[in-house]
This record gives C-alpha cells, structure tokens and sequence, in this order.
C-alpha cells in the first residue's frame, strides 16, 4: 500500500495582499511632477537661448539636489535599521 504524503501547503506570503507591491513606492509629489514638467517645457522649446539654457541647467541643478537629499535620507534610514539589527 503506497503511503500518503500530506498535501503540502501553499508558501505563505511574507506581506498581506493588500501591503505588496506598494513597499519603496511613493506617490508622485506635486512639487516634483511642477519641477520635471518645467524642465520638460524648456527643453522641448524650440531655439533654445542662453537664458533658457541656463533656466535649463538651473531646473536640473534643483532637481539633482532633491534627488540626492532622498538617496541621502533613504541611505541614512537603511544605516539605523542595520545597525539597530546588530
């Protein structure tokens, strides 16, 4: 007589269903969406001036900077729940 193994169970999900996928994600911001569509409206403007330009590089300079203040706190943030794991 062949033994029967028991059914194995389905593998449990480490989030609720509501919770996945939503993890690191962040809704679009205002501000940012305001700051990416006046870079866009400079840079698709035809003939670009010296003053668009440098309006250009200044939308991009503002935008770098915001950038990197993210990846700094998000830095900071995984740096004190490491070490709070230790």
């Amino acid at each position: 007589m062949p033994s029967k193994k028991p059914a194995e169970a389905a593998p449990r999900a480490t989030h609720p269903p509501a919770e996945r996928g939503t993890r690191g994600v962040s809704p679009v911001n205002p501000d940012d969406a305001a700051r990416w569509l006046a870079l866009a409206d400079l840079a698709l403007s035809r003939g670009a001036s010296e003053v668009e330009v440098a309006e250009i590089e200044a939308l991009a300079r503002k935008e770098q900077t915001a950038i990197k203040r993210r990846i700094q706190r998000r830095s900071q943030q995984v740096k004190r729940q490491s070490k709070s794991k230790q």
